[in-house]
Order: structure tokens, then sequence, then C-alpha cells
């Protein structure tokens, strides 16, 4: 829950060279598109500040240290600034200078990383409690109230509150006072509750207790991959990606279970936790399996949540922000990540509630999960198999086809599971409405207008009728049903394609290559082998890795979203990726790696690749001794406790088995 870090002082992203902070904030989401939270800002500083200043202060980019659980920096002023944080509360301890007036501390909190839209403020002697309701992520209508308590462990010489614009207060210490401790309590539930999670959490004044908690916790996750050989940069690689994989959704109930639902009323979490912060459009595609294999009780958790906020608010959300709908992006994710959670073995959720969450969205157009429509233009998909491009969708009508269309997918493959036969068939079908934008002369996914007729003035390199990316690239987002999409190309044809489509990095600005920046491409590299040249996946692959994964300060090739692209990287140097949606299995590629344990409750799977990384191209791959082509399914990794391969210099040009594709009966 709690989030402890910087934030620029202008803009509304932090970016390591920014050399400025309004504040450490206690609430951030990891690489976002759009800006979110970055409440009550806390700003130690030199002298007593008055109400009409709009505080700052600067610092060197490399004097930050950052690790799990803990930031610290010293500013040009002389602070130095340590914080450490546990779920739902954090300490810090402020190192000030001698002299340069009066020891403070600055809570502004008409400052976050959107708008302010109420918030109050007290001081009690050596405590400051309060509020802030904000929201308005990617502009939309999503909003949200955060309670906190921040104590200190010194009794103040001054203290004071501003009222305008917003509440506002501060804290000071004589100048003698050269350390001083603050900790910090978090709910979104009531001030009662944020008391509580930091009395419970954090009952005493130890920073390096607090600190070395979070790293024996954070260090208990991360050691769930035990990785083995490699270079030292590219074990930082992984490690950073599993990190970043990992920090969300979010924790949402305090300790006493209680969290405030999509209802606004507070509901009690019985057994699990309540998880929020779904960046369902990015996190379907390999996040939440990676969560669903290392760790399935927080993963089932993490569907319950879901099933809970749709109950609570209508329908499944598309991309949840604290207890609201934010509605950002496009599709019905929600259906893609409970079903890719349960496929790879997160089951401990009620299924039936899910199913019937995952029915309702998809066949009541006027579905809503409270402000906003489940499956926008979903009148025009029930109709006609697709969603046209016209006035009122300039969004990305073809993209809105596919998502809905994988969508369709997931609760097949859902709804089969749990053998509801006539959904599974119903659902398996409507998958097929991808043909319906696949224009036979082109061969390419093509929007069409309410007439059916195909956008005019096609190019695949532009993005018209496409979200964030275009036709070159979304006509590969059929994952499960690559192998109707490739007879449908021609496999010679889609061979070249995808040839070419690699040659180079694609762009938001157009090109029709592949562009792993953005989710869409994620599952792309491994077509090759439902074409017959599986070396190219590995040649790929390991390019990708290389060259836009890197354990600099520039190390992604773009936004996270919430552990989305870091997750990719998790999978791809492990030499297994999650490529069909809803279903357990994975396709393969080279380890980076020559020695992996996995650590898997009561058992461990041993990835061995001798020769890796040096070696790239595959040769055989066995799995507990028996030979696996190109596809491991879940149930047999799921009772595997040795994955070896057998690697090579030199490409075996074999075409090998192709995986599984489903298309639908008609």
């Amino acid at each position: 829950m709690l989030y402890w870090g910087p934030d620029q002082s202008k803009g509304r992203y932090y970016r390591f060279e920014g050399g400025a902070t309004r504040g450490f904030s206690l609430t951030h989401l990891s690489g976002t598109g759009c800006p979110v939270f970055g409440d009550v800002p806390i700003l130690p500083m030199l002298g007593t500040p008055v109400q009409q200043e709009s505080y700052e202060a600067s610092y060197n980019p490399d004097e930050q240290s950052a690790e799990p659980g803990f930031y610290a920096v010293k500013l040009a002023s002389g602070i130095q600034v340590q914080l450490a944080a546990a779920v739902h509360s954090g300490i810090g301890e402020l190192r000030y200078p001698a002299g340069g007036g009066a020891h403070s501390v600055l809570l502004d909190l008409s400052r976050n990383n959107t708008a302010v839209s109420g918030s109050e403020v007290h001081v009690t002697d050596r405590t400051i409690t309060g509020w802030v309701s904000s929201g308005k992520f990617c502009n939309k209508r999503n909003e949200y109230r955060l309670y906190f308590v921040l104590e200190f462990d010194a009794a103040p010489a001054k203290t004071g509150t501003f009222e305008t614009p917003r509440a506002a207060a501060y804290i000071s210490f004589p100048e003698d006072a050269t350390t001083v401790r603050m900790k910090v309590g978090l709910s979104y539930v009531s001030l009662a509750n944020a008391q509580l999670n930091l009395k419970q959490e954090i009952p005493h004044w130890d920073f390096e207790k607090t600190r070395a908690e979070a790293r024996t916790a954070w260090n208990k996750v991360l050691g769930l991959v035990e990785v083995k050989g490699g270079t030292e940069a590219r074990r930082k690689v992984f490690y950073t990606a599993l990190y970043h994989a990992f920090l969300h959704p979010s924790t949402f109930n305090d300790v006493n279970g209680e969290y405030l639902g999509f209802d606004d009323k507070v509901h009690q979490a019985k057994g699990r936790m309540q998880y929020a912060n779904f960046s369902g459009w990015d996190i379907y595609r390999c996040q939440v399996q990676l969560i669903a294999v290392l760790m399935p009780k927080v993963a089932s958790d993490m569907a319950q949540s879901l099933v809970a906020d749709a109950e609570q608010g209508g329908g499944l959300p598309r991309w949840s922000v604290a207890n609201n709908e934010a509605g950002s992006m496009v599709g019905d994710p929600a259906d893609l990540i409970v079903a890719n959670i349960y496929a790879f073995g997160g089951r401990d959720f009620d299924t039936a509630s899910a199913l019937k969450a995952m029915l309702h969205g998809a066949t009541d157009p006027e579905a809503r999960v409270r402000w906003s429509t489940v499956r926008p233009h979903g009148d025009e998909y029930l109709r006609q198999g697709f969603v046209q491009q016209d006035e009122s969708n300039r969004l990305g009508s073809a993209s809105i086809t596919l998502e809905y269309t994988s969508a369709d997918f997931a609760i097949s493959q859902f709804a089969k599971a749990l053998g509801d036969t006539a959904s599974a068939q119903k659902y398996l079908a409507a998958s097929g409405h991808w043909r319906k934008i696949f224009d036979p002369e082109t061969k390419y996914i093509r929007p069409r207008e309410a007439d059916g007729k195909f956008l005019a003035d096609f190019d695949p390199g532009k993005g018209v009728g496409f979200v964030e990316g275009n036709a070159a690239q979304y006509t590969w987002m059929i994952p499960y049903d690559f192998g109707a999409v490739i007879a449908a190309i021609g496999p010679d044809e889609a061979n070249a394609r995808l040839d070419n489509y690699f040659s180079k990095y694609g762009s938001y600005f157009g090109g029709p290559y592949f562009r792993i920046s953005n989710e869409p491409s994620f599952a792309c590299p491994w077509i090759y082998y439902w074409t017959g040249h599986p070396w190219r996946v590995q040649e790929v692959v390991r390019k990708t890795l290389t060259d836009l994964f890197t354990d600099t300060h520039g190390g992604l090739p773009g936004n996270d979203d919430l552990g989305a692209m870091s997750a990719w990287a998790v999978f791809a140097q492990l030499g297994i990726y999650p490529e069909i949606p809803a279903v357990g299995g994975f396709t393969l590629n080279s380890p980076t790696f020559p020695d992996v344990t996995l650590h898997l409750g009561s058992r461990n799977l041993h990835i061995q690749a001798e020769g890796a990384p040096d070696k790239l191209y595959i040769q055989r791959v066995a799995l507990d001794g028996k030979a696996v082509n190109n596809w491991i399914s879940w149930p047999d990794f799921s009772r595997a406790g040795s994955l070896v391969f057998t690697l090579a210099a030199v490409p075996d040009k074999a075409p090998g088995k192709q995986p599984p594709s489903f298309p639908p009966a008609d």
C-alpha cells in the first residue's frame, strides 16, 4: 500500500536524472502511461515554511540510493533522507546539517500527480493527521480518498497549518535536533485504520529494523527464483525485472482485513488479501501468469479481488485505481487476468462468481462497473462481430475487436475448465470474429466502417483504427489461433513478413515493425514456431533482451506498466513464455542462464541450459527426461522437477512441432 519515494518538482513522473523534488510522497504506481497518486509529499527543509511559497529541494541524481523497501538521497541543503517501507506504513530518518535555521518538515497536500479535489490536515503535538481526495487517472472520473497519520520521535519547537489553496502543515524542530525520525501509516478506510496499520507494523523507532524486515521480505520473494551463472549485469537485469513484476497489484485491505469496496462501503477480506490497481490491458499478457506460477495463493487473492470488485461495482473493471474504475485503455482484460490465473495454478477463488461476472460483461452491452461500460461498443460487437470505425469511435476499432475476441477466448477456456460446455462453445466461436476484420486482399487486420467496408487508404504501418499500434503489429495479436493466422497469410509470406517485422524496432509514430515497448507485441517473437522457423525465436528474443533490457538507468525500452514489461523479461530470460492467453503452458526459447531453480511450494523445478548464454540455439529440450517439442503444457510443467535445454552455437533448422492453436469449430 505504501510506495514512499520522490516526485519531480515539475512534471508528473519521477525520472532518475531529475534534480529537484517537491517532496517524498506516499503513493505511486510503477511505470504508468498516465499520472496518478503522488499523495502527501513530505519535504524536509531548513527554515520555517511560509504559506505563499511552493517549496522544492534540489539534489544530485547520483546521490540517490535505492533497494527493495529502501530509498535514500542527500539534498543540496545537506539534509540526508532515508526511507524504509512496511506494507501499510513506513519509517523515515532525517539527518540535518548543523545550523541553517529551524529543522522543518512540510506536508503540502495540495500537490500530487493529478489534482487534489479535497483535503484536511491537523497537527497535535508531534503528530500530523489528515486525508486527501484525488483521482482523475488518464483524465477519467475515478476518485479515491487516502487517510494518513505521521508521527515524529521528538517534540517540535513550532507547528503550523496553511489553509489555502488547500491544506498543508509543517512541524519544526530546533537547530540542535540533528536527527529526526518520522513514521507514517496509511488507509483508504479511515484515520483509525491508518493508526492501527502503523501501530501493528512499526510500533518502534528502529529505522534499521524496518529496513532489514523489508529486505528479508523481498529477498524471500525474489528468492523464489534462484539464478546461477551468467554475467553480473544480466543477473541485475533479471532480479530488477523480477522485483518490478512483483510491485503491483497493490495491497488494499488494512491489517484488520477492512477495505473500501467498489460500492464505497467497508468490506472485510477474510482469509485473503484485497488487491487494487490492476493495469488490465498490460498485465494480462504475462505478469499475472508469473505471479500465479510463483505465488498461486497471491494470484488467487488477486482474482478474488476482481470478483469482489465486480460484485460491488456491477462488473469486472478494465483498469482499477484504488476502489474505482479508471476506464483507461480498451478491451475486457479482467476476463483474461482471471482465466490466466486459473490456467497457471491459482485456483483458490470463487470461480463460479468469476464466470458469472465474465458472462455478464460479455452478453450485456449496458453492463457497467461503477461509471464505466464494461465493453464499450459492445452492442456493435454482439450484432456484427466487430467494432466499427466511425465518428463515435476514433480510438481504435480494430484493436478493440481483437481485445474482445481474446477476452471471449479466455471465457471459453475458463468455462470449459468449470464444466460449462455451452458457454465454452459459444465463446470459442466468438473468438473467431477476428476473421471479420481480416482483409483477404491485403492479408492484414484492417478496420471496417459501419457499412462493412474496409477502411480506405490502408497502410499497415499507420495507426488509424488501432490503439498504440498499427495493422502490422496487431495482425499478430491473435495468439490463441496462430495456426489459422499463418494459414490465412500464407506460411511463406508470413515468415517473410516476420523477418521484415523484426528487422527494426518500431515506435509510436508508425512503421510496420516489432515494438516490444508496447504490450500487443509481447507474444510476437514466438510466432516463428508456427511458421516452422524455431531458430528465429532464439535470435529475436535474445537480440531484444540484449539490446533493450540493460542494467542502466534507462534499462527498460518503455513504460513498465505496473510490471508488465519486466515480467516479459523474466520469462524470456528463463526460456519459457506463456504465449497463449488462458491456456496453461509455455512456448520455449534459449535461457540466458545455465542454472535456475524455481522454488514452487513443496517442489523445486531445476532449469538447466549448459553453455548459456553463449550458446544461443536449442537442439533438444527434456522435461523430467522426456523430450518436448516447442511447447510444455501446464499439467506437465506443474509436476516436473527438471527442465533441460541442450544448446548449440549453430541453429538446428528443423521446423519442429507447432504449438497448439484453438480455432473455433465454425
